[in-house]
């Protein structure tokens, strides 16, 4: 079966003027919306330019791609807009599912207790995949990675993250004793000016910082948790309440 021979151009060229030369018409109608042009209101004749210059490109687009092609064109853009209007009608559930999927995905990030469907004021955390509690939080402004541990007194930063916070480490005095599952070592107490977990915020909170090469990962203490009403880890679910 032969395909037949696409129009010629002269016949394209001729549809896209007439199309653009009632454009041209209605936009001058619309401009004069209270007249008349050619003894017809021109608000009538505004929609019905309307209907014809979709009217043209639609004939134009049967005799370049055929009656089928112009079908499948026209299903595919339907799809699209039924597609976008979706999605704007569930765009709350869609939003929802996105900051869970993003709390899973990436553990340690602090979403609200109204999205993850805890208290509306909580602050909940997935547990990482190594089964901790990775926390991101902003100290002084700077985002900071901490270790949940309960067993830990203070808030404790490794020197990296303290130098990251603009402590000058050197000019600690690392004298504080505490004690650490590698046993007794000796900390330097600093304040910290704001803490936020999420929409958590505390203030002068008491930390220390760990000597050099004495932990891995800064850890989220009792100095932090216990400013809060409650703490509980459900499932693989941490449940901050201020």
């Amino acid at each position: 079966m032969t395909t037949p021979p696409p129009p010629p151009r002269s016949a394209s060229d001729f549809w896209i003027l007439l199309a653009l030369a009632i454009a041209v018409a209605v936009a001058l109608a619309a401009r004069n919306s209270g007249g008349n042009t050619f003894g017809i209101a021109n608000g009538m004749l505004v929609r019905g330019g309307y209907v014809a210059i979709v009217a043209i490109f639609l004939l134009g687009a049967v005799l370049r791609r055929g009656v089928s092609g112009v079908v499948r064109i026209a299903a595919a853009w339907l799809a699209a807009g039924l597609i976008v209007a979706a999605g704007y009608t569930y765009r709350g559930e869609l939003y929802l599912f996105g900051v869970r999927a993003a709390s899973v995905l990436v553990p340690g990030i602090p979403i609200s207790g109204d999205l993850a469907g805890g208290p509306h004021n909580a602050v909940v955390i997935t547990r990482a995949i190594d089964g901790h509690f990775a926390v991101r939080a902003r100290v002084d402004h700077v985002p900071t990675t901490f270790m949940l541990d309960t067993g830990a007194s203070f808030v404790t930063l490794t020197p990296r993250d303290a130098r990251r916070l603009g402590v000058d480490t050197g000019a600690l005095d690392f004298s504080t004793p505490i004690r650490t599952a590698n046993g007794e070592i000796r900390a330097a107490e600093v304040t910290l000016e704001t803490l936020q977990v999420g929409s958590i915020e505390r203030h002068a909170v008491p930390a220390l910082v760990a000597p050099p090469n004495s932990l891995d990962e800064s850890l989220l203490g009792l100095s932090f948790l216990d400013t809060l009403r409650s703490y509980a880890i459900s499932g693989d679910r941490l449940v901050l309440t201020p």
